[in-house]
């Protein structure tokens, strides 16, 4: 399994948030979670991306536990958060560029790796662009050209369509058909 979860539960105080999770995926599957606000979607991916503690229960991602082996999770996975977040003053390549440096991609492999999301995403004509000049849709495609630097085996996406118009759906599905034929593993709510 490549992601797993056992009896994963989530308490906030008294509010059960998740309750007895169990989930198998293997490699290359696209899991919908669905369900209404307050289900327990984002509080599952969250700890499937490592950034919060199951109550009890465990979660693994390639084998490995979360909360146990997390810096091993890490390098593994790529979290779309449900809002895009701060560096709205970067333009599109030079954002891509300093995550890139993060991961630890450098030189001529960074130039080629920059490129190829860009042109997987389709937003290489949007590289000079302020990225707080992108549409919502955009901004989605280069939250997701974000994560696919480090070429992660498991993609978190929480609500990555939410917000975008008809148009921009289909696309970020199609998006996420192409990650799928690449042998990328995703949950996505």
């Amino acid at each position: 399994m490549i992601v797993q979860t056992i009896n994963l539960t989530k308490r906030y105080g008294k509010l059960v948030a998740l309750n007895n999770l169990e989930l198998n995926l293997e490699e290359g599957e696209c899991f919908g979670y669905i369900g209404p606000n307050g289900a327990g979607k984002t509080t599952t991916i969250k700890i499937l991306a490592t950034l919060l503690q199951p109550t009890w229960g465990e979660a693994r991602i390639c084998g490995h536990v979360v909360g146990y082996e997390s810096r091993k999770i890490r390098p593994l996975i790529g979290y779309v958060p449900d809002f895009f977040g701060a560096y709205e003053d970067m333009v599109v390549q030079e954002y891509l560029e300093f995550f890139a440096s993060a991961y630890n991609i450098t030189g001529k492999q960074r130039t080629r790796v920059v490129g190829d999301v860009l042109e997987l995403t389709d937003l290489e004509y949007k590289k000079e662009a302020l990225v707080d000049s992108l549409s919502r849709g955009m901004q989605q495609r280069l939250s997701l050209a974000r994560v696919l630097l480090h070429d992660p085996k498991v993609l978190l996406l929480d609500e990555p369509a939410s917000g975008l118009d008809p148009r921009a759906r289909i696309e970020i599905r199609e998006l996420l058909k192409e990650l799928r034929h690449m042998g990328k593993t995703i949950v996505i709510s």
